[in-house]
């Protein structure tokens, strides 16, 4: 995962959210590790049994973090939903009825930035600058768009 962090703090966040919201983004995909490693390294297609399995791990992670003291409950919250996206569409669960809370909006766009910009086993990772405009102009109306304007403003500063 991406640090958040910087996000978070450009995004208004108090110190104490900026924090949350790092902790979120290092705990959203703990819940992999609940899956069998040889789906995790699997290099050909996924079947829709796979995919059913792989959308599950956020629901592994809510519950490995679920009775944490430490956690706010809106982090909780986004560590399930983080799959999620503002047209509804996403996993665990479709989102359209109620409104995503903002660390699930921050953890959301830097986990397919992460998730993009990472060497997979079944596909090489993308250029940071190519995956910003995928997630700019592909993926319009699915990230909330101060969130996708402050990574892309963040990753411009890096040489």
């Amino acid at each position: 995962m991406i640090d958040i962090s910087p996000i978070a703090f450009k995004m208004k966040c108090n110190r104490a959210d900026v924090y949350q919201a790092a902790i979120g983004g290092c705990l959203a995909d703990c819940g992999m590790a609940k899956l069998p490693p040889s789906l995790l390294n699997k290099r050909e297609s996924l079947t829709a049994d796979y995919y059913k399995e792989i959308h599950a791990h956020p629901i592994f992670s809510y519950k490995m973090i679920k009775d944490s003291s430490i956690i706010k409950d809106s982090v909780k919250v986004a560590v399930l939903e983080h799959h999620g996206r503002l047209d509804g569409t996403g996993y665990p669960k479709r989102l359209k009825t109620k409104p995503m809370n903002l660390f699930t909006k921050i953890i959301a766009v830097a986990d397919v930035f992460h998730a993009m910009t990472s060497e997979r086993a079944y596909r090489k990772k993308q250029s940071p600058f190519k995956v910003l405009e995928m997630i700019f102009h592909d993926d319009f109306g699915k990230f909330d768009i101060a969130v996708v304007k402050t990574l892309l403003s963040s990753s411009l500063i890096f040489p």
